[in-house]
């Protein structure tokens, strides 16, 4: 029998601006796991995931084959839909950056690091491989959550300093139709200046931002309750009209929402967490 646990930590007040939340978890697929499959979808996220005794096997929609990563990687924001598979059970964290986070953690323009995942060794250092020791060694996941903070918490000093921009992201990532130009005032920046620093910031320009994460906010809704009409969900989130949101669910999911719908409905585990609600 499956038994997967999550678990919620509220980042210490320090680290609120450049983290959302820490998420433990906890999946144990029996005595004799068989291999699960699921979706991740286009998100406009930015996390990292530190697989703790195990390690995720990926495949992109353009790929045959799964692959295994490593044990800890950071993901930009992604708009190519992925499959993950599980075949052992495991133990993780997941690091929820604010939106412009991770961009501002390693210093490093996010259009280099959009749409994969990547060892978090290659942009951070082989610090990492004492941090994955420690959670090892740990005791649940409160203690986990706690050496994971007290990583961050340290590296605070090096994190460049909260601007403008970065509540104007936060607001643009709860308020995805509204207009750009409006959130670029919230920036103190014309528009223009504020397009060229959310290709730093998040990989990609506003308005793609914007399309993802309302794609995203639709796809979750259906993913966690696939009893509601596509219709509701369109209206839920924000759409307009149907054709654009079939529009995006080509372009995003590589599919129309009914043939994702069957898809979902078969999944036996959901990889994707519904990170607008953490």
């Amino acid at each position: 029998m499956i038994d997967i646990r999550f678990s919620n930590f509220i980042p210490h007040p320090a680290l609120g601006h450049l983290i959302r939340a820490f998420v433990v978890v906890e999946a144990d697929l029996g005595p004799v796991p068989e291999k699960m499959e699921g979706f991740y979808m286009p998100s406009p996220h930015q996390n990292m995931f530190i697989h703790i005794n195990s390690r995720l096997k990926v495949k992109k929609s353009t790929e045959q084959e799964f692959s295994t990563r490593s044990n800890c990687i950071v993901v930009g924001t992604q708009f190519t839909p992925v499959k993950l598979m599980a075949d052992e059970s495991h133990k993780a964290v997941i690091v929820v950056f604010q939106p412009g986070g991770l961009n501002r953690l390693l210093g490093i323009p996010l259009v280099e690091l959009h749409d994969d995942g990547f060892d978090a060794r290659d942009v951070i250092g082989n610090e990492i491989d004492e941090l994955i020791d420690k959670c090892h060694e740990a005791n649940g996941a409160g203690e986990i959550f706690k050496i994971v903070q007290e990583y961050f918490l340290k590296k605070l000093s090096r994190v460049d300093e909260e601007l403008p921009i970065d509540k104007a992201l936060r607001h643009l990532f709860q308020n995805y139709n509204e207009k750009i130009d409006a959130i670029a005032s919230l920036a103190c920046m014309s528009q223009r200046q504020f397009e060229r620093k959310c290709k730093e910031r998040l990989g990609m320009s506003a308005k793609l931002y914007a399309r993802i994460a309302r794609f995203n906010k639709a796809y979750n809704l259906f993913a966690h309750n696939n009893s509601v009409q596509w219709t509701d969900i369109a209206y839920q989130a924000g759409y307009y009209d149907q054709m654009h949101f079939i529009r995006d669910f080509k372009m995003f999911a590589h599919a129309t929402p009914t043939i994702i719908g069957h898809d979902v409905k078969k999944e036996k585990i959901k990889f994707q967490l519904d990170w607008g609600r953490i």
